[in-house]
């Protein structure tokens, strides 16, 4: 792949492109430099046949500061992190230059001396070289508390204050755009993030854990639901009776008791017999009927067991067709419904007989379609939904809490209603809710694993594999009250013992099932404070779910730093406002709102430009998905690939709600062919006065996402995407307006409030209300023992307070820079 420098020392004399000298930087390992993307250190001497390169371990952090350090000693190079070194190498030897070629060298930020379209597109706030190898603890100390002019074997140190003065332009004829940017508190302080088999912060064993030990997190929480019931305009036909809604929540109820989690109820009757009519299927899509595909969810009568499909109804003969008669025979896709006399309601009962899924009349709508009618939002209930299934499994489903459609109006939990507050089948809604709040199957790890060599197998009970929980044993799909039989299974394991088959997470009946584990209960308050906190009516903030951590700390003086609610909003709770999107510093996020695109979307239904909206969702980056836009036309016949038309390409147009002053734009490329040299043709920015500023062609990666500054003091609504790659996948984008926006002016910053045992000198056990989230502690004495906890004040109304650091003054801490 062709690297992404960021400084070197480059050979000026040399006609042609070489490796000579030294270069730091950025280079992506896999998919021919599309995935993958890493710090690196290549080096080579004057002397030596080839370069010699070291490479970082892991793959670098976008947005975020990063503290780079290389070494050469005439012998080993050595590549630091953050202070940590990551890679170590030998392969040179001797100067780096003779004395004769020195004047051949020139250092380069930001490029190569090749002019290659391989530039740095991030921020350098320093650089300081030497002319002799540091070791890893004075680059340690560097990395901690900074460069200070002057030292021994110093040759340069800039922040580049003054760029005119010391720096020229190369190539290009133009300085850099400089800009004032905040510095980290702390390098060493980073949100929690999942495990490799995770999906959000509450798969972090670490802060879950915090679930499980902190009771004050599982502290009562009440839940609003809503049930939404079909009838006809006259009231007749409901989709479920009240009997069955009220022994349904008194069954929802008593499962949740005991873990503190309650639910209130609100029935919402809606009256519209058009919807009433139309059998509502669960997990079949209209694109489905008639694809040449038997789909096993619309497998059902009304919808011809899937347009034909699934079965063979008989030859149709050529005059039975447009005779004014619904023929089932011909009430096929093939056959193209017996040609429209099978949604005729002249010729037949169309409630019975519409299967075409282009017609108004058909019988059938999908869940999808029934709740793009309704517009009910989720963001203050769980709403309920009914639809039919003709498969015992398709019982229920679930909208999951990360996918970006849980508190829209496509978010709830949707069951059939032939499950639902019914005698042994109750536990059905209990299940599906178990969903709803971050749990999976408890044979997640073996029947749901994707082969023998899925990194998320579980063989033995893990809260980083499997169903994430530690305590639930790997077990097979079973509806057995029981171990499962041992079985042959392919991977080695076949009998399973202490297997958690009364769990409500299992397949087992309602006279089986009647538990969640611990480590369950502590999964689901998370995401209730993570997600779903407006579901209930409580004002509270977020609780801080992980102690406060020291930062700092001299004889006299404690430093302090915790990590905001877990919900990640930082401004008091108000109803119909743009708070929760707002950063501290007043700059606004969104995410697109709405997408369109010339290009014909996929019959199948899928990589429609409605999938680009919304927060990304793609759980696996550089693998196809179903969760993006492509301009890839056949789902079924990847042989049939169709071009992107000349000279424009394929285009996505991607929208977004609020027109703002723009600070960056983040695209998520999640899918990108190998062969493609430039991944982005072109980024054209859309301005609220209908400007266009065309960014032209980009480089991305298809595992991290792209991010560019826009330097655009105009409003920009939009972006049009233009590529030539006819299978990249995009996830979806997000606008970043620059701080203090106009947005968010009216947002009040919760407060937080330290607690301190033993108490404070005046007496009190907690500090006046402050907005940062650090504090400094003056009043301690070496030796003594000191228990901090962190509450979020929002308004008069405080949340609940963090689990405790315990700290002894004077003792050692993580991150104080002495290695032990």
């Amino acid at each position: 792949s062709v690297p992404v420098p960021t400084a070197g020392i480059f050979n000026n004399c040399s006609h042609t492109a070489s490796d000579k000298g030294w270069v730091l930087g950025i280079r992506a390992l896999q998919l021919n430099g599309k995935k993958d993307a890493r710090f690196f250190f290549s080096l080579r001497t004057d002397r030596a046949a080839a370069a010699t390169e070291v490479t970082s371990y892991h793959r670098y952090r976008p947005e975020a500061w990063t503290h780079l350090a290389a070494s050469y000693d005439g012998q080993w190079m050595a590549l630091y992190v953050d202070g940590a070194r990551v890679g170590r190498a030998g392969g040179q030897g001797g100067p780096l230059h003779s004395t004769f070629m020195a004047s051949c060298r020139t250092l380069l930020l930001g490029g190569d001396a090749w002019g290659t379209e391989h530039t740095f597109r991030g921020h350098l706030a320093g650089l300081a070289l030497w002319k002799i190898a540091l070791s890893q603890h004075h680059l340690q100390r560097r990395f901690l508390e900074g460069v200070t002019k002057g030292m021994a074997g110093l040759t340069l140190a800039t922040s580049f204050a003054t760029l005119e003065h010391h720096w020229v332009p190369f190539r290009e004829g133009a300085f850099p755009w400089q800009r004032v940017l905040p510095f980290p508190l702390s390098p060493v302080l980073r949100p929690l993030g999942p495990p490799a088999c995770g999906q959000t912060a509450c798969d972090n064993v670490e802060l879950v854990s915090y679930y499980n030990r902190h009771w004050p997190l599982r502290s009562g929480k009440a839940v609003r639901y809503r049930v939404v019931n079909l009838l006809e305009d006259g009231g007749g036909r409901p989709t479920v009776t009240r009997e069955q809604v009220w022994r349904q929540h008194r069954a929802l109820s008593e499962a949740f008791r005991p873990y503190n989690i309650s639910w209130q109820l609100s029935l919402l009757e809606v009256r519209n017999s058009s919807l009433r009519r139309r059998t509502v299927l669960l997990g079949c899509e209209p694109s489905k009927i008639g694809n040449e595909r038997c789909d096993p969810e619309c497998e059902h009568p009304l919808t011809g067991y899937d347009g034909g499909d699934c079965r063979w109804s008989g030859r149709c003969f050529s005059w039975k067709r447009r005779d004014g008669v619904c023929h089932m025979e011909c009430n096929n896709m093939l056959d193209d419904f017996d040609d429209g006399d099978c949604c005729d309601p002249r010729a037949t009962d169309v409630t019975r007989t519409c299967f075409d899924p282009d017609s108004p009349q058909r019988a059938y709508m999908s869940v999808k379609e029934l709740k793009e009618a309704l517009q009910l939002n989720s963001t203050h209930f769980l709403n309920v939904y009914f639809a039919s299934s003709v498969r015992e499994e398709l019982a229920g489903a679930a909208t999951w809490p990360w996918d970006k459609e849980a508190l829209s109006h496509l978010g709830g939990v949707v069951l059939n209603p032939a499950y639902y507050g019914m005698h042994g089948h109750t536990n059905t809604m209990i299940h599906e809710v178990g969903h709803v709040l971050g749990l999976y199957h408890v044979f997640k790890g073996v029947s749901e694993r994707e082969s023998c060599d899925d990194p998320c197998r579980e063989t033995t009970p893990s809260m980083e594999t499997g169903d994430l929980c530690a305590d639930t044993a790997p077990t097979l799909k079973s509806k057995l009250c029981r171990d499962p039989d041992p079985t042959n299974d392919t991977c080695g394991q076949t009998h399973f013992t202490g297997t958690p088959f009364n769990n409500y997470m299992s397949y087992t009946d309602d006279d089986c099932t009647n538990t969640f584990t611990p480590n369950q209960v502590a999964r689901m308050h998370c995401y209730l404070d993570l997600v779903y906190q407006r579901w209930g009516q409580s004002k509270k903030p977020a609780p801080i779910p992980i102690p406060p951590m020291v930062t700092g700390q001299t004889q006299d003086s404690l430093h302090i730093y915790w990590l905001p609610p877990i919900s990640g909003i930082i401004h008091e709770r108000e109803h119909d406002t743009l708070c929760d999107d707002c950063a501290e510093d007043g700059t606004f996020h969104q995410y697109v709102h709405e997408a369109s695109s010339p290009r014909v979307c996929d019959s199948s239904g899928y990589w429609t430009p409605e999938e680009a909206e919304g927060p990304p969702d793609v759980d696996q980056p550089c693998e196809p998905s179903l969760q993006a836009w492509s301009p890839e036309l056949h789902l079924y016949h990847m042989n049939m690939t169709v071009p992107c038309p000349q000279p424009d390409g394929c285009i996505l147009e991607l929208r977004f709600l609020h027109p703002v002053y723009p600070e960056s734009l983040t695209l998520w490329t999640t899918y990108l062919s190998t062969g493609s040299p430039k991944a982005l043709s072109d980024i054209e920015v859309l301005t609220e006065q209908g400007e266009s500023i065309h960014l032209g062609p980009l480089d991305t990666f298809c595992d991290v996402p792209f991010t560019v500054k826009l330097n655009i003091p105009k409003k920009v609504s939009g972006v049009k995407i233009y590529t030539f790659d006819e299978r990249m996948e995009i996830d979806t984008a997000l606008l970043t307006s620059m701080p203090h926006s106009s947005l968010c002016s009216s947002c009040k910053l919760i407060q937080y409030r330290v607690l301190r045992d033993p108490p404070f000198a005046n007496g009190s056990p907690t500090t006046p209300a402050q907005a940062h989230c650090q504090f400094v502690d003056t009043e301690v004495t070496p030796g003594q023992v000191y228990h901090y906890q962190v509450q979020a004040v929002s308004g008069t109304t405080s949340g609940e307070a963090s689990p405790p650091l315990v700290h002894v003054h004077g003792a050692p801490y993580c991150g104080d820079g002495k290695v032990t």
